[in-house]
């Protein structure tokens, strides 16, 4: 969970269920902290406590915004899964680095 001095500005869910590897399952920001860095410090946090050597996520085609944050970020993609959302398909990414972990 990320805070400001108005309160929570986001927060970050990592799973261990998707083929015994970390996935992020959530990523919010709030509206008013988007574009400052908080999804990237996130996205950091899940990396450095991550306890599987790689870290997926995934959004839809249609998620410019989180797709632009998951390549600053470092992450690269791995797959596109149709049928999910008609007409939407599903991106899935994984952390680009060795081992999982993000670059500083």
């Amino acid at each position: 969970m990320a805070h400001g001095p108005a309160g929570p500005l986001g927060y970050c869910v990592v799973e261990y269920t998707f083929f015994e590897h970390g996935f992020v399952t959530m990523l919010m920001v709030a509206p008013p902290a988007r574009g400052s860095g908080v999804g990237r410090r996130l996205l950091r946090a899940a990396t450095d406590s991550c306890t599987t050597p790689k870290l997926f996520t995934s959004t839809n085609v249609s998620n410019q915004p989180m797709q632009r944050l998951l390549r600053r970020a470092g992450w690269s993609p791995s797959g596109l899964l149709h049928g999910l959302d008609e007409g939407d398909p599903e991106l899935f990414y994984v952390c680009g680095t060795q081992a999982g972990r993000m670059p500083a």
